[in-house]
């Protein structure tokens, strides 16, 4: 059975690019523009963009790594937020990585 990777980000060509490319590696992949109710079916793995409205993906990390369902969930942050600040934010939050964009795609792989 293929790992599941949920991607969440709002910018549809992201989503697509990612998309593309991890389905080819083999992944099952799922997009969305914002976490939706994980209860039902998990991911093994959330790509998460930083910068979206309502909540960023600051706040999306801070909820789910407090959820009983979905704390145990690695999560990598893809962003534009490429500071050490922002970095040592997220990794405070509870991420296994932080990707800075523009990204190569070759990295994300790996670092999958």
């Amino acid at each position: 059975m293929a790992k599941k990777i949920l991607i969440v980000d709002d910018e549809p060509d992201i989503l697509e690019i990612l998309r593309f490319n991890l389905e080819t590696e083999g992944y099952d992949i799922v997009t969305s523009e914002a976490p939706y109710d994980l209860k039902a079916e998990l991911p093994d793995l959330i790509l998460l963009d930083v910068m979206m409205t309502p909540k960023s993906g600051f706040e999306w990390a801070k909820e789910l790594k407090s959820g009983a369902f979905t704390a145990h969930i690695p999560i990598i942050f893809c962003t534009a937020k490429a500071t050490e600040e922002d970095m040592l934010t997220g990794f405070g939050l509870g991420s296994d990585d932080y990707i800075c964009k523009p990204f190569r795609i070759s990295e994300v792989k790996a670092r999958v």
